[in-house]
């Protein structure tokens, strides 16, 4: 007899056995093993009692846990922490139905924490199962009932897809794509001055502040100066008197404070920042440290270490002779933060990321992971930095020109000792470190003459396309999702050629965004306050607060009444017709069958085009990329699946011209139909998009032919 664990993953076994000893045998659900069916809902009002089913690839799994647990005296649920986590054990328990069980939770796979989590043993949380009880049943009601709905009054030849969470995340990359097409750059200026540095073959350098000018006229003061001749009289002026006199210095002494441990979220971030990961990649690499034993549980919104890592840690930088603060650093967690455990860290800070070989990705990211989680515990970098305003002798209405001089000198590494490459979520963080200078020792009331007048023309940008990191950021600023769903979320929309990516850019495509046209302003879960809303709703089911059936019985609710509205709307079919070429494209007809039309499609191995009157019609080409424009088919290299007429029916044949097409003199034309009627159309297209009327080229010695 044994006491059995059961882990979600099947890497986690060997160490857990290894620490459990000769008296456990340890065994792996593989994740999620019981869902809604496959091709129904699964759910229905008004109790909303999902019929659970054993996924087809996993009855082998339940099979061979239903026999250890005959031989087992005690069966403990050891999956993951967070709300999925309690939910895999409640299913199994669920279907497995154990004479005696426990709940155990471990935060990192060490001897003393599984050991711990076995002694503190208890029962399962319901509160936390509920609430991912919710967001599954949400997520299913949303997305079985709009999806379809979608599909049909889009006219779509291809299944379109929306999800309560993945189209508001598709919202984001949609808005910010179109205040992209709608941006108009403006021109400003600004006027630096140089004075030469005493003693040094140098010059610094001071900012004309415009708004103080603006205000002492009585207008408006506003972030940008437009006015150029302004500017150029200004910069004359000075020219003409480089007078200048220190007003005020403010020197004084500050610290920038170590950076918290990773969360999800910031983890997220960091690695797509400085190691090019994407989400997905991330969280793998993540679960296979926490699998190895080397990093505690990835998936936490916490940015804390709790008290005994923390020490730990502390005593370590001791030993290596890095001073640390009196007390240890902590930060304040967010308002909504639903997980208890602590922030990402490693197991044992003394298994450095020198114990490694650094080629591999998961060791790259263990080192960023462990450099964070380190220099989180150390004493702050310190800056000498100083603010002096100038007055020019140039006078405007009886108000001096003030101009603005700013430095900034590292006194004291702090925890940038160990890591002055730390990670930062975004470019904009990093320019503090590089507009880091000094100024001269400057006095009040002393006189100076600059020696250098340079007005600056510059324009204002448009809003810069959202990256991975960019966007797990914006999602969780706005509560839209959970950062241990931004994985499945991104990889959905990336499924759906809703978005797509150039060089760690992230656009909206056209087929996403004409999808978003469609539901906004018609569906509730196309609004970022409303999707944030069920968010704190699923929060307040993990808690206690609220219930699983008043939850999605409201969303339930306000979703039926949305589809009878739009079903009815006359409006609908106008908004349809007008993004339909945008989502579409310029349809290119089958030049197979002549009925369906050719849809991009997606594999593991790349993408290719095929018929929408597919299984009638095979016929599929591979597709070229036009620079600066969206993939399209190569009709050259038009095809059809091998088929037998007695299962198939014959081959759909396809009628060619005699003549080569006019425009690129190489190809033959196939009869297409368009919009107005057939027309002849090349087949290179779309590298040659030659056409011709269909009266207009000579078939009469082309039969169709067997293709």
């Amino acid at each position: 007899m044994f006491d059995l664990v059961i882990v979600e993953s099947p890497k986690k076994i060997k160490k857990v056995q290894e620490y459990l000893g000769e008296n456990y045998k340890v065994a792996a659900s593989v994740g999620h093993f019981r869902d809604l069916p496959l091709r129904r809902m699964g759910v229905e009002a008004p109790n909303f009692v999902p019929d659970y089913e054993v996924n087809e690839d996993k009855k082998s799994v339940v099979a061979n846990l239903k026999k250890l647990i005959k031989q087992a005296r005690m069966v403990y649920l050891a999956t993951d922490l967070d709300r999925e986590g309690e939910a895999i054990a409640w299913h199994l328990r669920e279907v497995l139905k154990p004479a005696k069980y426990r709940r155990i939770k471990f935060n990192a796979i060490t001897k003393k924490a599984l050991t711990e989590s076995i002694s503190n043993a208890g029962d399962l949380d319901m509160m936390l199962v509920a609430a991912q009880e919710a967001r599954r049943v949400l997520d299913r009601i949303v997305g079985y009932t709009v999806s379809p709905l979608l599909t049909e009054i889009s006219g779509a030849a291809v299944n379109l897809s929306a999800g309560r969470v993945q189209s508001a995340a598709l919202l984001l990359l949609v808005d910010r794509e179109q205040a992209i097409e709608r941006f108009v750059s403006v021109e400003h200026y600004k006027l630096k001055v140089g004075f030469p540095w005493p003693g040094k073959q140098a010059v610094w350098h001071a900012e004309w502040q415009h708004q103080t000018l603006q205000t002492a006229m009585g207008v408006e003061a506003t972030d940008l100066f437009t006015h150029a001749p302004y500017i150029a009289s200004l910069a004359e002026a000075i020219k003409n008197q480089p007078a200048f006199m220190v007003y005020k210095v403010d020197r004084r002494e500050e610290d920038r404070k170590a950076p918290a441990p990773f969360t999800t979220s910031t983890l997220q971030q960091a690695a797509s920042v400085k190691l090019g990961m994407d989400v997905d990649q991330t969280m793998k690499k993540a679960q296979a440290l926490f699998d190895a034993g080397l990093i505690t549980y990835h998936r936490t919104d916490s940015p804390n270490l709790d008290e005994e890592s923390a020490e730990e840690i502390r005593a370590w930088l001791t030993g290596q002779g890095h001073p640390v603060p009196a007390q240890r650093n902590t930060w304040a967690s967010k308002a909504d933060a639903q997980e208890a455990h602590e922030a990402i860290r490693p197991t044992a800070v003394d298994i450095t990321p020198t114990d490694f070989a650094p080629d591999s990705d998961e060791m790259k990211l263990y080192k960023l992971i462990w450099l964070r989680a380190v220099a989180s515990q150390m004493v702050p970098a310190r800056y000498d930095a100083t603010k002096a305003l100038l007055l020019s002798a140039v006078q405007v209405k009886g108000s001096n020109l003030q101009f603005l001089a700013k430095g900034r000198v590292l006194l004291s590494p702090g925890w940038m000792a160990l890591t002055p490459d730390d990670a930062v979520e975004d470019k904009e963080e990093a320019k503090d470190d590089e507009d880091d200078k000094s100024l001269p020792d400057l006095q009040e009331q002393a006189r100076l003459q600059c020696c250098e007048v340079t007005p600056i023309t510059t324009a204002t940008k448009p809003p810069p396309r959202l990256t991975d990191a960019s966007l797990t950021k914006l999602l969780e600023s706005m509560g839209i999702g959970r950062p241990s769903t931004f994985a499945s979320i991104v990889a959905t929309l990336y499924k759906r050629e809703y978005i797509r990516k150039e060089s760690r850019k992230l656009f909206a495509t056209p087929l996403g965004m004409g999808v978003i046209s469609i539901l906004r302003g018609r569906f509730s879960f196309i609004n970022y306050d409303f999707t944030k809303m069920m968010e704190g709703a699923l929060d307040q089911i993990a808690t206690g607060k609220a219930s699983y059936l008043a939850v999605v019985s409201y969303q339930h609710q306000i979703l039926t009444g949305e589809v009878e509205k739009i079903k009815s709307d006359p409006a609908i079919a106008a908004v349809v017709s007008e993004e339909k070429a945008k989502m579409f494209g310029d349809q290119v007809s089958c030049p197979i069958c002549n009925t369906g039309v050719l849809r991009r499609r997606t594999t593991s191995s790349g993408a290719f085009w095929g018929c929408t009157a597919y299984p009638a019609c095979t016929a599929s080409c591979n597709e070229t990329k036009p620079r600066g424009k969206p993939p399209e088919p190569d009709l050259s290299t038009i095809r059809t699946k091998d088929t037998t007429p007695d299962t198939d029916g014959p081959k759909p044949p396809r009628t060619l011209s005699v003549d080569r097409c006019p425009k690129c003199k190489k190809h033959q034309m196939s009869l297409r139909t368009g919009a107005k009627g057939k027309f002849w159309g090349c087949l290179g297209y779309p590298k040659c998009k030659g056409t011709a009327p269909y009266e207009g080229v000579d078939s009469s010695e082309s039969a169709p032919q067997e293709v």
